[in-house]
């Protein structure tokens, strides 16, 4: 990916997670064709909760669940310093 598009998807992914907080609605995806739902039962309780960009695809990460969180929270997407 070239800089540019990388730059769109990090506000894209640093966007949508703002709204995910808002509406407390996460965009889901099936692990095996990604086809997306809403979850509507998102844990927004946490800061530390974030889209990660992981392998199987964009998935919201919430310390409470401890598979997800140990699994998938070193690929949380954060605004660069």
């Amino acid at each position: 990916m070239g800089s540019d598009v990388e730059t769109q998807r990090l506000a894209f992914i640093l966007e949508l997670s703002g709204l995910t907080r808002k509406y407390g609605v996460a965009i889901c995806g099936c692990g095996c064709c990604g086809s997306p739902w809403l979850d509507d039962s998102a844990d927004i309780s946490d800061m530390r909760a974030g889209y990660g960009d992981t392998a199987a695809g964009l998935k919201w990460v919430a310390p409470s669940d401890a598979y997800d969180w140990q699994t998938y929270s070193a690929d949380i997407v954060r605004a660069k310093e």
